[in-house]
């Protein structure tokens, strides 16, 4: 039921947009009453955010390629909050949510920092992971930890415009310097 209920908003969502999503008209896409809904969901922000994370696992599944073609630890963490954002930007939800301020209607949708957290965390946290079981991650750094960085670090990017003087290049730079290599163990 769950599914078909999360099937229902994304087709709500995409034609009246993510704000836009009204229960009696999922119920009535899903084949329930709004009874049945509620007692599968609390709210259709929980129905929104169903959405937005299965859309994030399938770009997520799609970058995992490209990405473990980059050796380098920071590399990979830069470029892959660089081409997150890209593709975030990209989507045709977030496209409608820019119109009525997207940063503060995603923290809205997401149920604010720690749900977004909470919510991206399974698609970062095993690369992470990863990191921590190789003994690259810095002493002190948790999982978690990075894990929130990293999300923190892309949400405000979706809030901001790259400095037009940077370059994509420049750009990546500047996340490794100041976003990666914090995270990782000093190489000798």
């Amino acid at each position: 039921m769950r599914e078909r209920l999360v099937d229902a908003t994304e087709d709500v969502m995409r034609r009246n947009g993510p704000l836009n999503v009204r229960i009696d008209e999922v119920a009535r896409l899903a084949g329930c009453s709004r009874a049945t809904l509620y007692r599968h969901v609390a709210d259709k922000d929980e129905l929104v955010r169903g959405v937005l994370i299965r859309l994030a696992r399938r770009r997520s599944a799609q970058m995992a390629p490209v990405l473990a073609r980059i050796a380098d630890p920071a590399d990979r963490i830069a470029e892959g909050v660089v081409r997150t954002v890209e593709a975030v930007r990209s989507e045709w939800w977030y496209a409608d949510l820019a119109q009525h301020g997207a940063t503060a209607a995603v923290a809205r949708i997401g149920g604010g920092p720690r749900a977004f957290v909470a919510l991206t965390t399974p698609l970062v946290a095993p690369f992470i992971e990863h990191l921590a079981d190789q003994g690259l991650l810095r002493a002190g750094i948790t999982v978690t930890d990075a894990t929130e960085w990293l999300c923190v670090v892309t949400t405000g990017l979706l809030a901001m415009d790259i400095p037009a003087e940077r370059s994509r290049a420049d750009h990546v730079a500047f996340l490794r310097r100041f976003v990666a290599d914090p995270l990782l163990r000093r190489r000798s």
